[in-house]
């Protein structure tokens, strides 16, 4: 069922003027990390903060659940080096331990429960270096959904909206 809304939304999203605009996250974060290094972009969707930071130089590992997306971020991304992966965040990343610099992720990691989330986060910190740098952004509690009559509420802070997609709000 997740992978078919990835596929429907990144079909809807692939026809956006802005699905390839670099975010402002990325570009905020980017003034924060070491000038290289190794990156891993989790949730990266159709890649174009992932295109981003190789463009700056970075070593860059683009992970998605979606299949389709991963293919509509390859497209774009010839010669830029970038290595493609699909992962789902909520198993096992398949990584070795300490083997990044960077974990960024922009809004993709506010998808599970309480006891999920906790997990992921033990994950990317294996996944990451000492002294390495995670740079994500979250959905908040102030964001309108959270007040949406049609999202249910699952446990605090944590709603299932009428398409059945679960998300989490910090």
């Amino acid at each position: 069922m997740i992978k078919d809304y990835w596929k429907k939304t990144h079909e809807i999203y692939s026809k956006k003027d802005w699905i390839n605009n670099t975010t402002i996250f990325a570009q905020f974060a980017a003034g924060h990390f070491p000038k290289q290094g190794k990156l891993l972009d989790l949730g990266a969707g159709q890649g174009q903060d992932s295109r981003y930071f190789a463009k700056l130089g970075y070593d860059v590992t683009s992970t998605d659940i979606s299949d389709a997306a991963l293919k509509l971020s390859k497209e774009n991304a010839d010669g830029l080096g970038i290595k493609f992966m699909e992962v789902d965040i909520a198993n096992k990343l398949p990584f070795e331990d300490n083997c990044f610099d960077i974990v960024y992720s922009h809004l993709a990691l506010h998808y599970f429960t309480d006891e999920k989330t906790r997990e992921v986060f033990q994950e990317i910190f294996r996944v990451l270096k000492p002294q390495g740098i995670l740079a994500s952004l979250f959905n908040t509690t102030e964001d309108a959904e959270t007040t949406d009559p049609s999202y249910t509420l699952i446990e605090k802070d944590y709603y299932k909206s009428p398409e059945g997609l679960l998300k989490r709000y910090f």
